[in-house]
């Protein structure tokens, strides 16, 4: 029976729920509150610092139920400042990140927030805003425009010959009107009241009719008829109200009345003709017209060919000016905006305003050679911004706008098609698709489904166009829709959901024609992460991706690091926060917490890159360095007159009055740290820095005033203390076996541990609990104290340090715990155990 030492050299393989006999060296049976770290090994995580709790705009705190059930997100705008915002009801609220400020919201587009579920919503942000997606609202077009055919007339001249006849019928009566010597353009189109020769001007002739029929009662004939002439052309108009003939221009009004109307002229009968709304071709435009002349060019019989033209007027009357593309009369003008993704702008450091985007309005076309989006008639599900493009995702349709007019989804020209006019892509495959994410790659933009993932991307690797762009199946993996996908670096991370629990899958694309390479990231842990995370959140520059579970207190961590060849290590671990987690996020190395407890809103950060060095420096409002509190904060004046810090000599209390509502029947700490105004100063050893004391919650009768409790005076640290929650580490250990190799377990062996030495570096208190086989009662074992010394007045945190555990157990009698649950930091290196190991006589091969 040998005796025999082992050593496993690090912590940083995580939570394996494997047996123990299959966890590879490193991993843990369960971790909460652990940090992997390549540099430091195992750490205790950062603590959360409190940054504010969320007010109104009259200062006073939100209540649990104002707040319940909101629609949570965060705005990143880097160096500009991030925010974080809730949607409750009609009502948007956004606070400031980095201190928690109230921000006005100018909210004139209430009206499109009708969700009722927390997932009711999608939010996008670029610069100063973000596009708010309700996913329950069916989106539409504006009403058609409509009118009616035929109420103009326009008599073309296309010859002027002398002695030609021109006969114009209205209503099936005819006027002639015979070419003179000395007959203009003028004389023949534009009407003189002095000169009125219905046998010699075109003009007087048709006049003439219809003042003819008029008054003869002709009730064919009713209402206001218009003549207006211009270089080459007459035109004609019939409106509602009592009998006129028109002739200086007026403004038109009443509703238009259709007309039938005929010409003819000349020996071939093509001197003159007339047209009402449609032309067959482009030349025979009259040369002027009258500003907003509606005509359509069909071209041929197929509508696909046919476009619409309208008259510009340089004084916005008639005369002179230019034929422009435009919109059919009778299609619709645009997107409806009140059913459209709304827009929360960001217009100064603490206001914004809630509203209807200002949809580009639809240039030309009709339905035909101006289709409408895919998106009409069904709710967006999401909405992006890739190469230049504004797009979203509805049903199984990708719609890009006009390149480089964000809100755009109409084509500039029916005529002709260009490289910027939207691209409609349709997914649709042998199963039901309903796309509800994007997340952009090098290789294109990968769209995501329930049960499908899909590739756009250019064929040729030209810019994204409507003649380029194509859509390819990736893989058909089954995802979770209420949990957007996440981009870690090079790679997409996303969860997918089963009865029970939840998984987590990263995809790396390769090339375009291979597939793509899908992993199951958390195989290791099956079963252990909730199906009620609700929110992915990342930081690749930390290889760090969270789960986070909102109406609890955990959230799940997958950290790894990779040295560019392969991962040195992929470890899960789980965090225990404060307070019930309503939304979280990772901006700038800090993760941002909204959490909920008592009957109040809290803001946190977790500083996720903190050297754990366990020195603290006391700030005016909060701390540099690496606390292990939660909800740490420095004492705050309660009201005017009244100091944060307050000594209670008749109780040998001090009050530290704190600006939130303290957890009830929580014990909290104090902590004394170094005031900012000492450091790097003698007055750094006045501080008594690293001590730390238990404290308690109290609320002051008659004021409602919060505080904690401390026994003691403690007026003179006022300046550097800090008060918070302390936490436990809990590091579970797997049992111990002897590895003959590195991939290789002898559980058959009979092995007795006599102890387990730890090493450890910058490191605090930590305690070793032992549990028997059969017992659910974690007992304290102590470890065997050797004889050192700490600096006065500093944090009792040493840079090295090695513990020894007494055990002297059979291996399978018994489990092993590293826990610590005092305001310092621990770094768990690797650890080595020592016992007597018999193989029974047996030969191991």
């Amino acid at each position: 029976m040998p005796a025999v030492t082992q050593q496993t050299p690090n912590f940083l393989g995580g939570v394996s729920r494997q047996n123990d006999d299959k966890k590879l060296s490193g991993q843990l049976t369960e971790c909460i509150n652990g940090y992997p770290d390549p540099t430091y090994g195992l750490l205790k995580r950062p603590g959360m610092a409190f940054t504010n709790v969320l007010k109104k705009a009259n200062g006073t705190p939100f209540t649990e139920a104002e707040l319940a059930n909101s629609t949570w997100f965060f705005i990143e705008r880097g160096a500009a400042g991030s925010y974080v915002g809730a949607i409750k009801g009609a009502n948007v609220y956004v606070w400031t990140a980095e201190n928690g400020t109230w921000c006005t919201v100018n909210n004139t587009g209430s009206a499109y927030l009708t969700g009722t579920s927390v997932n009711d919503y999608h939010f996008r942000s670029v610069q100063d805003v973000t596009v708010i997606t309700n996913k329950t609202v069916t989106t539409a077009m504006q009403a058609a425009g409509s009118y009616v055919a035929d109420s103009v007339g326009t008599l073309m001249l296309k010859t002027l010959v002398e002695g030609y006849e021109y006969t114009v019928s209205i209503q099936g009566i005819s006027a002639t009107a015979t070419a003179q010597p000395s007959t203009t353009y003028d004389d023949m189109l534009k009407f003189n009241a002095g000169d009125i020769n219905g046998n010699h001007h075109l003009v007087d002739a048709v006049y003439s009719l219809i003042s003819a029929q008029q008054a003869a009662s002709n009730s064919n004939f009713s209402g206001k008829w218009y003549l207006e002439g211009y270089l080459n052309s007459l035109v004609i108009k019939r409106t509602s109200g009592s009998n006129a003939i028109i002739t200086d221009y007026s403004a038109v009004s009443g509703t238009p009345l259709a007309f039938e109307i005929e010409a003819y002229g000349g020996l071939s009968n093509d001197a003159l003709s007339v047209f009402t709304d449609d032309l067959p071709v482009v030349a025979d435009l009259p040369l002027t017209s009258f500003h907003n002349h509606h005509i359509r060019i069909l071209n041929s019989a197929a509508d696909e060919d046919d476009y619409h033209l309208k008259y510009v007027a340089y004084d916005g009357l008639h005369g002179r000016g230019y034929w422009q593309e435009t919109v059919a009369r009778d299609a619709s003008p645009g997107l409806n905006a009140s059913t459209m993704p709304h827009e929360l702008v960001n217009t100064g450091a603490t206001t914004f305003d809630f509203q209807p985007i200002t949809w580009a309005a639809r240039a030309a076309g009709d339905d035909v050679t101006s289709p409408i989006p895919s998106f009409i008639g069904y709710p967006i599900t999401s909405t992006f911004f890739y190469n230049n493009r504004f797009g979203a995702l509805s049903e199984d349709n990708i719609i890009f706008g006009v390149a480089n007019d964000p809100y755009n989804f109409f084509v500039k020209s029916a005529i002709t098609q260009i490289a910027s006019d939207p691209i409609d892509l349709n997914v649709s495959s042998v199963r039901p698709v309903k796309l509800f994410d994007v997340l952009p790659s090098p290789q294109g933009l990968i769209i995501f489904s329930e049960r499908q993932q899909f590739q756009v991307f250019t064929t040729d690797g030209s810019v994204l166009s409507p003649t380029s762009a194509t859509v390819r199946s990736l893989s058909n993996y089954e995802m979770d829709t209420n949990t957007s996908p996440v981009d870690v670096g090079t790679t997409a991370a996303f969860l997918s959901k089963v009865p029970g629990y939840s998984k987590l899958f990263t995809l790396q694309l390769r090339d375009l024609e291979q597939n793509p390479i899908v992993v199951d990231i958390s195989k290791n842990v099956l079963e252990w992460i909730p199906a009620t995370i609700d929110t992915v959140t990342v930081s690749p520059q930390n290889s760090l991706i969270m789960l986070i579970d909102r109406g609890s207190s955990y959230i799940y961590l997958y950290r790894y690091f990779n040295n560019g060849e392969k991962d040195l290590f992929q470890a899960w671990t789980k965090w225990q926060l404060p307070g019930t987690i309503q939304s979280a996020t990772i901006i700038n190395d800090s993760l941002y917490l909204i959490s909920q407890h008592e009957d109040e809103y809290t803001l946190g950060a977790v500083s996720l890159d903190e050297i754990p060095t366990g020195d603290t420096v006391a700030t005016s409002t909060g701390a540099e360095g690496n606390p292990c509190l939660d909800m740490y904060t420095r004492p705050v004046q309660p009201t005017a007159g009244v100091n944060a810090v307050v000594y209670d000599e008749a109780n040998d209390v001090t009050k530290i009055y704190v600006p939130f509502t303290p957890f009830q029947q929580r014990e909290a700490a104090m902590i004394l740290t170094v005031p900012e105004a000492d450091e790097g100063t003698a007055a750094e050893l006045d501080a008594d820095a690293g001590y730390w004391a238990t404290a308690y919650e109290r609320t002051e009768t008659g004021t409602g005033y919060r505080y904690f409790e401390v026994k003691g005076n403690f007026t003179d640290y006022a300046d550097g203390i800090i008060v918070g929650y302390p936490y436990d580490l809990e590091v579970t250990l797997p049992k111990f076996y002897f590895r003959p190799t590195d991939v290789s377990v002898d559980f058959t062996a009979t092995l007795t541990i006599s102890r387990v030495k730890f090493s450890v570096g910058r490191t605090g208190a930590v305690k070793f609990k032992l549990k028997a086989v059969g017992s659910n009662q974690w007992v304290d074992i102590q470890h065997t104290a050797d004889a050192d010394y700490y600096s006065g007045d500093s944090n009792p945190v040493k840079p090295e340090r090695q513990f020894t555990v007494p055990i002297h157990q059979r291996n399978t009698n018994f489990e092993l715990k590293v826990t610590s649950n005092l305001p310092y930091p621990v770094s768990l290196v690797s650890m080595m155990w020592e016992g007597i190991y018999s193989p029974r006589f047996y030969r191991r091969a």
